[in-house]
């Protein structure tokens, strides 16, 4: 928490310009959602908003959850008509059966037990109304250890066990380092199915070679993206 606190500000104003996250990580997100309007979704660890916004302009009633008060500052200081953001990361607040989607991008690796991602997961099944989806981003560590894109990088780890520590670089200036913790697409898939999920789904994506000087992402994921149902 301290480290997101830390780096809030410039971390909002990296994610609005970070072209490999928009366009082979969000647009994934996005597309799995489809027609949003009128649907209530909450932002699991919607840090400084800017995916709660993306939401909310495609016609959601969003909620956004974050342990960082900065990030949350940050997040309310930006323009938007509705959503709702709370300091806080649990959830017991929240009456069962609330949300049509819930979606975190990023949240889940910057935790190092698997009990605690596992009592997240719970929670996160009580909210969802049945039928609903749960929607896990994460940087693609299985398959690109050690690559390189242009708005981020995966510093080689020569141990990716379970709950081993992680470090990726946004390359932004000045650069912001995110010190997480490795868990596997079958650790997340394995936790899914314990914590009541079904209908699983995994998805990744390269980049196509269009407009843009891509790095490694023209070869290597840079994201994956699981779906599950309640």
């Amino acid at each position: 928490m301290d480290n997101y606190d830390a780096i809030a500000e410039n971390y909002n104003t990296s994610e609005q310009d970070a072209i490999t996250l928009w366009r082979l990580g969000y647009s994934m997100v996005s597309k799995q959602l489809g027609n949003l309007n009128g649907r209530a979704v909450l932002d699991y660890g919607c840090g400084t908003g800017t995916f709660s916004r993306f939401l909310e302009s495609e016609g959601a009633m969003v909620t956004g959850v974050d342990v960082s008060d900065n990030m949350i500052e940050v997040a309310k200081q930006q323009r938007s008509r509705s959503i709702t953001y709370y300091p806080i990361i649990n959830l017991d607040f929240l009456e069962n059966e609330t949300f049509d989607f819930v979606v975190t991008n990023f949240v889940l690796c910057t935790i190092s037990s698997r009990w605690e991602i596992l009592s997240i997961l719970q929670q996160i099944h009580r909210v969802l109304k049945k039928g609903g989806r749960f929607l896990i981003l994460n940087s693609n560590w299985d398959r690109s250890n050690g690559k390189e894109f242009l708005s981020f990088k995966l510093e080689y780890s020569k141990n990716l066990s379970s709950g081993h520590p992680i470090t990726a670089i946004i390359t932004s200036n000045p650069p912001i380092p995110l010190h997480d913790y490795f868990w596997s697409i079958e650790d997340y898939q394995d936790m899914l199915k314990e914590s009541g999920f079904t209908n699983l789904v995994f998805q990744e994506e390269i980049a196509k070679d269009d407009d843009v000087d891509w790095l490694d992402e023209i070869a290597f994921p840079p994201y994956y993206l699981i779906s599950a149902r309640k």
